[in-house]
């Protein structure tokens, strides 16, 4: 579906515009997939990172701030996930 929206880079754009419109999950989604087509570029793990770590302040559960905050340091190191292979 990535294709289908124009590409990574609006896909990013969207995302970018959605998070600066306080819609961070809906940012997450589409930032999420965007690391799945393209897992080597630093431009979506640096957003994906940015838009993680702004819903992780945010939350106000302990379960799901770690969650994301744990996202957002992976993507700081150009990796989806610390824990596993990907």
């Amino acid at each position: 579906w990535v294709a289908l929206a124009g590409g990574v880079e609006a896909v990013l754009d969207r995302a970018r515009a959605l998070a600066d419109g306080g819609d961070l999950r809906l940012a997450c989604h589409l930032v999420e997939y965007a690391v799945l087509v393209e897992p080597g570029a630093k431009e979506v793990h640096a957003l994906r990172a940015e838009i993680y770590e702004r819903r992780s302040e945010g939350e106000t559960s302990s379960m799901a701030r770690n969650l994301l905050a744990h996202a957002a340091r992976s993507s700081k190191e150009s990796k989806r996930d610390l824990a596993g292979g990907w």
